[in-house]
């Protein structure tokens, strides 16, 4: 599943405390969070400390990064959303943070690189 290299992306993020997602680490990250997003369309049931809830729990803690890399204050809240309807096992709001956070990746990408 591609949540492996995206967990490494993100967390090669963390040492570059003052730098924003290149344009390739924007796209590459919206691509993943898009398959996410159709994978789980597909999956009836994630159920509690399955290594799916797991996986989906790493991603809303590295997401965290991105937020403080981009250092945007609505990619900031959406995830802060995405991670507590991952608390509270809330797939509708889990699904519609997650749509929300690609969203504005999409946005960031426009602004900040050519030809997206």
């Amino acid at each position: 599943m591609k949540h492996v290299y995206l967990l490494g992306l993100l967390l090669g993020l963390s040492s570059a405390a003052n730098a924003r997602l290149s344009c390739d680490e924007l796209d590459e990250l919206a691509a993943s969070l898009d398959d996410l997003a159709e994978a789980m369309s597909v999956v009836d049931d994630i159920g509690v400390n399955s290594t799916l809830d797991g996986a989906l729990g790493d991603v809303t803690e590295a997401l965290s990064v991105v937020a403080a890399v981009e250092n945007d204050a609505r990619l900031t809240r959406w995830i802060a959303d995405l991670n507590l309807a991952w608390e509270e096992m809330e797939r509708e709001d889990f699904e519609a943070s997650l749509d929300d956070i690609i969203d504005r990746l999409d946005e960031l990408g426009e602004r900040d690189c050519s030809g997206w």
